[in-house]
């Protein structure tokens, strides 16, 4: 398998082929929007492929210069899930990143609430999605999101080897607060975005 960094076009045939369905419609941005941060920069889509077949893809948000990003959307197509494309992708990902954008040191991924689930099967899905990057390498920070009312736990993927992952709570928070700032218009930043330690 080999990830491929995706134009504008692969990207659009993507969105409108996959994430319209792998994605809930209150999670998914307008593909205009996606299309504009990776115009100007601010965000990377990446596909995973295995003979020119598409296995998954994801977007990230990599603000210039910062230390950290975030893993904004990810998926396996549908019919490889649980075939261990997911593992895949982690195995890949580090220098794939590294090479296009060498100052950053890794980066966020957002994942919703345990305690916040509806309902047994949510919370499992949600254990289920957690243990998932937990599995990649992902480790859990005490820093948690609530992001236009969905409250968030936040895993951090690093890339350098044997680093000290329990960093100073407000390096991450600084760090995470600066790609919500980078993500958002000025006044859902400050309506719609909440961020916070975990003691």
């Amino acid at each position: 398998m080999y990830l491929k960094e995706l134009n504008v076009k692969e990207f659009t045939i993507i969105y409108q082929t996959y994430m319209k369905d792998d994605f809930p419609s209150d999670e998914l941005k307008p593909l205009e929007r996606i299309i504009y941060t990776m115009e100007t920069g601010l965000s990377s889509a990446f596909g995973l492929y295995e003979n020119n077949d598409l296995r998954a893809y994801a977007v990230f948000i990599i603000p210039e210069e910062q230390p950290y990003g975030l893993l904004d959307y990810l998926a396996v197509v549908k019919q490889y899930r649980g075939t261990g494309v997911g593992h895949q992708f982690f195995a890949l990902i580090e220098n794939t990143l590294k090479q296009k954008y060498p100052w950053l040191a890794g980066f966020f991924i957002e994942s919703e609430n345990v305690d916040f689930a509806r309902n047994e099967h949510e919370r499992k899905i949600r254990e289920r999605r957690i243990a998932f990057y937990e599995n990649n390498n992902c480790q859990i920070v005490k820093l948690g999101s609530c992001l236009f009312g969905v409250t968030y736990s936040i895993l951090l993927y690093q890339f350098t080897e044997n680093a000290d992952n329990k960093k100073e709570k407000d390096i991450l928070f600084e760090a995470l607060d600066n790609v919500y700032v980078s993500m958002f218009k000025k006044h859902h930043y400050e309506k719609e975005v909440r961020l916070w330690v975990v003691d």
